[in-house]
């Protein structure tokens, strides 16, 4: 039942303990995985219906296998009981508790949408009895449905819990398709959610792209746990991605490692390496603060010398092919020439307009700066003489 189940093997534990002789699997509708539950009666097959207790009460499910001895197969662990094999009676309250459901799952959402609450209904259900029933649902923080549980609790006259769930969970209730092509494993076969970090993602070389790397939960994928224990065994000891070493007595830079096909690439200015992983641990010596010299003038071209491989020849040069044409190089200067003395042409009376205007305002400034004639000076001079001399 999705999310009902989760908690039930902590409680199962702190139950008492009874002992009982067989054992059999029960899958419940929305479950991603069986339960196991103990039983005295050895004729329960495959297929069959059973009633059973639960944590959230009495629930219906199906037998996925046959009574197994737990002395037989050591299975000894904590129990609930099977009460019955499922009769008629038990099959019709349980298809009358699907539509009454969907009666309860739309009153809670009306009920919601009046109360502003910021709240996604995922699911309703009710137990075999009807003494109780479970609302699923989707929340970004915590929710205060005080409230809401008064309205329910008046209108369906039953126990009522609101459980939230988060985006992973979701997606293990609902389910969906990977991009593997298969079912997700959280529905499939996953009982708990393990811790999944991008350096996990690191360490296996793939590209950091959180589209890529996110399943339909929208969170990293549990896939990445699989193989992380591996990669990390197989690179144990090794310098670390785009860190310098000294191998056969030259820096190089560890530029890419492919852990599946033990081959690593070193790469200088001059040659580029393809060694093995056990090489690198043995003979490169990690190198820090150590700068690469700069490629010196006229050198010749990069080489590629392959040691994982012995069909590839370490001698073998690549030749580069120049995509320049000649005559469209030998065009484009003309073309270039002719624009710019059009532009030129343009733009010489504008120079000359400037520059000729600027003659003009320092003449003019230079006019106002000279002095007036001393001539006039002069007389102004003579004349208070006379007047200061007829005033005697």
């Amino acid at each position: 039942m999705g999310t009902i189940f989760e908690k039930q093997d902590q409680e199962i534990s702190q139950s008492a303990n009874e002992t009982y002789t067989y054992s059999v699997a029960v899958r419940f509708r929305n479950a991603g995985k069986p339960y196991s539950f103990g039983t005295e009666n050895p004729s329960i097959k495959k297929g069959d219906w059973v009633v059973v207790e639960t944590a959230q009460g009495l629930e219906l499910g199906e037998v996925e296998a046959d009574a197994l001895e737990i002395e037989k197969y050591n299975l000894h662990m904590p129990q609930k009981p099977v009460i019955r094999i499922a009769t008629e009676h038990d099959h019709n309250e349980y298809a009358n508790n699907i539509e009454m459901e969907k009666l309860a799952f739309r009153i809670c959402n009306s009920e919601v949408a009046e109360l502003e609450l910021n709240m996604n209904l995922l699911s309703a259900q009710y137990t075999l009895d009807r003494s109780k029933i479970l609302f699923i649902y989707l929340a970004d923080q915590r929710v205060d449905f005080r409230e809401l549980l008064k309205r329910l609790g008046a209108r369906l006259h039953c126990r009522i819990e609101l459980r939230q769930i988060g985006e992973r969970d979701k997606a293990k209730m609902v389910g969906g398709i990977g991009m593997c092509g298969m079912e997700c494993c959280c529905r499939r076969f996953k009982s708990r959610f393990d811790v999944i970090s991008i350096n996990m993602a690191k360490n296996q070389q793939l590209a950091l792209n959180i589209d890529k790397l996110s399943g339909m939960c929208g969170k990293l994928m549990c896939c990445l746990k699989y193989e992380d224990d591996d990669y990390k065994e197989l690179t144990d000891g090794l310098p670390k991605m785009g860190s310098q070493v000294e191998y056969e007595n030259e820096i190089f830079r560890i530029t890419a490692m492919n852990v599946m096909n033990n081959e690593v690439k070193l790469e200088n200015r001059e040659t580029t390496l393809f060694i093995t992983m056990e090489e690198l641990r043995e003979k490169a010596i990690p190198r820090k603060g150590v700068i690469m010299p700069k490629k010196p003038e006229g050198t010749e071209e990069k080489k590629v010398i392959h040691k994982t491989t012995q069909n590839l020849h370490p001698e073998s040069k690549t030749h580069h092919v120049s995509m320049e044409l000649p005559s469209m190089a030998e065009q484009e200067p003309k073309k270039n020439n002719q624009r710019k003395d059009r532009d030129n042409n343009r733009k010489k009376p504008e120079v000359t307009t400037r520059r000729f205007s600027a003659k003009k305002n320092e003449n003019r400034q230079k006019n106002n700066d000279t002095p007036k004639p001393e001539v006039k000076n002069v007389t102004v001079r003579t004349f208070g003489k006379k007047k200061k001399e007829d005033a005697s």
